[in-house]
């Protein structure tokens, strides 16, 4: 009967997703766009603390970072009204 229990501990996959799905419901969803905004406030902060950036260089900083990147990202920054 223990063979058969380990076996069926290293050879099924239902017991995986048992334990995945078990997981996934304990782990609380992060939108995209939530994930940039918490990133550009982050590096937005550190400028003004190590840099002692003014808002004007902060603005024109932000503006030509967001200009750089690629659309998926670029939007849904400007959607959050970060620039």
């Amino acid at each position: 009967m223990l063979m058969s229990v380990a076996t069926r501990n290293d050879e099924d996959e239902r017991t995986l997703g048992e334990l995945f799905y078990f997981m996934v419901d304990e782990v609380a969803d992060i939108t995209f766009n939530h994930s940039m905004k918490i990133l550009m406030d982050a590096m937005i902060e550190s400028l003004k603390a190590i840099f002692h950036a003014t808002e004007e260089q902060i603005t024109r900083f932000t503006d030509d970072f967001i200009g750089r990147l690629p659309d998926y990202m670029r939007k849904p920054l400007l959607a959050a009204n970060i620039a």
